[in-house]
């Protein structure tokens, strides 16, 4: 059954491989992962006029996975995730944050991820480095008014460390800014980021 997974999640992979000698000796993984996403200040620019810092919003709880391939200290992975961040406060008037319920930003991130791994003899800890492009669809709404879905191109960096807890399962601990890009309607736009901290299994087949 074993050896049965790891085939079928290795032709899963095969059309994200650039190089077949890396997947050839590649191991084949897949992972899961939660945590707390903490987005930016929005800015927005509306009628012309631009306003920084438009709004602040509440602590996200993130969710996504990935499948991936690991040879030696390098990974590529196909990873999707998804969050709902809720406004906090807005400048209604251009110029004072005040606090206002029913708005949210739902963002769905399809990606892939390139990842170093710093190995260390006669350790079950291995630190990393990672970096990932793709897209990220965008979708606003409040009580009274849904936005329209808006696919804009995405980047992100981060840093973690994997920690062996047994033979084919690594606990994931890391660190990942997001930056997709802003969502425009017509002459308005609006951006922002986040910064998140996440906790995921991945398990290696």
């Amino acid at each position: 059954m074993k050896i049965m997974k790891k085939k079928l999640v290795a032709l899963m992979l095969a059309g994200m491989c650039a190089a077949p000698s890396f997947a050839q000796a590649a191991t084949p993984y897949v992972s899961a992962y939660t945590g707390l996403a903490f987005p930016g200040n929005s800015t927005t620019t509306v009628a012309g006029i631009t306003v920084n810092d438009a709004c602040t919003f509440k602590t996200a709880v993130p969710f996504g996975g990935s499948v991936g391939l690991k040879s030696d200290c390098y990974r590529i992975e196909a990873a999707l995730g998804y969050v709902v961040a809720h406004v906090d406060k807005a400048k209604e008037d251009g110029t004072n944050l005040t606090s206002v319920t029913g708005y949210k930003l739902s963002v769905f991130s399809y990606m892939a991820n390139a990842y170093y791994d710093v190995a260390i003899k006669d350790s079950s800890i291995t630190p990393y480095v990672m970096g990932g492009i793709g897209g990220a669809t965008l979708k606003p709404k409040d009580n009274n008014f849904t936005g329209q879905s808006k696919s804009v191109f995405a980047w992100q960096l981060g840093t973690g460390i994997g920690i062996k807890a047994t033979d084919d399962i690594v606990v994931d601990l890391g660190y990942r800014y997001f930056k997709p890009g802003a969502y425009k309607d017509g002459e308005d736009k609006a951006t922002s980021s986040s910064s998140n901290i996440l906790l995921g299994l991945r398990y290696n087949f």
